[in-house]
């Protein structure tokens, strides 16, 4: 897909340095830092609402400092909202004001003017779509991790008293210096919880002790815990056996840990439920595994019955 294809659904996005004295130069090295949260932030938003989006650098502009950058949206994974509310909404003091109605809104009125409702059916599906958008940006933490990450830098950098931005010609918001603690969070770690990752096995542990198992998850070798007793305890009974290309199913636990500037220090993997084994198109269920399928399994029961009721 090339670039004449996006043209018509480009926006514009440029961000403002003012500095405490008339240059109009910065460190290079805290510069390229920033900007690349402020990318970073920008892919995941688009990843999040599986918006493929390029960026593009226009060439710097006069004043303190400013970047200048074009948000390309490809035709058919077309901009859903616009991605210049969002990032808005999270660089700016939008974030601290009834942060929740302000995003929804700016999430609503775009698929309100693309899909010109006929029916309030139709309205009533624009509603659960923003909300199913809104949850899945509100429960991305790299993305207030991005924004931390940027703020930290800037509050660290002296020179800057305050940043502007602005969304293709609307008018600047700006962000000064005493707001900047305001969008940092102080946590160095950050959890997440991965259900049904495949993990690819290179190395199991076949004995007990606290010995790290080795894998593939993503295309990345893994060192990782072993966090499901029950299935140790099969390996150690020998139940399973492990051959080039085994994989297992599982709730994967990733954790990271950042230092005092925000930037990524350590990894660490546990597999804390073993789902499946798979060793040559042979599946085996582990016990969790089944007591998981019997409670989906009641729970859809559950719902189908509520359902009938209600009809």
């Amino acid at each position: 897909m090339g670039e004449d294809t996006l043209e018509n659904i480009k926006q514009n996005f440029q961000i403002h340095y003012y500095f405490d004295d008339d240059s109009h130069s910065m460190n290079a090295f805290i510069r390229n830092a920033m900007e690349r949260d402020l990318l970073g932030l920008i892919s995941e938003v688009g990843k999040t609402l599986n918006i493929d989006i390029q960026i593009n650098s226009e060439a710097k502009k006069e004043g303190s400092l400013i970047d200048a950058f074009i948000l390309l949206g490809g035709s058919l994974l077309y901009l859903k909202p616009s991605i210049n509310q969002i990032l808005a909404y999270y660089l700016t003091d939008g974030f601290h004001k009834n942060k929740e109605m302000i995003l929804k809104n700016a999430l609503k009125k775009e698929e309100l003017k693309r899909s010109k409702l006929q029916t309030q059916r139709e309205r009533q599906e624009i509603e659960s779509k923003t909300l199913q958008e809104y949850n899945l940006l509100e429960s991305n933490y790299k993305i207030n991790r991005h924004i931390s990450n940027f703020y930290k830098k800037a509050k660290g950098y002296e020179k800057i008293r305050k940043i502007g931005y602005q969304f293709n010609h609307s008018s600047e918001l700006v962000v000064t210096r005493d707001q900047f603690s305001s969008f940092i969070f102080d946590q160095k770690k950050d959890n997440e919880i991965i259900e049904d990752a495949e993990v690819e096995i290179i190395s199991p542990v076949l004995k007990e002790g606290k010995y790290k198992w080795r894998g593939i998850y993503n295309g990345a070798i893994i060192d990782f815990s072993m966090g499901d007793n029950g299935f140790k305890k099969d390996i150690i009974n020998q139940k399973h056996n492990f051959i080039n290309g085994t994989t297992i199913s599982c709730q994967l636990e990733i954790s990271k840990t950042f230092d005092n500037y925000g930037e990524e220090i350590k990894t660490l993997y546990r597999v804390k439920k073993v789902y499946n084994i798979k060793t040559n198109d042979i599946v085996k269920i582990t016990e969790f595994g089944q007591k998981r399928m019997r409670q989906k399994e009641e729970a859809q029961e559950q719902n189908l019955f509520t359902l009938h009721n209600i009809q």
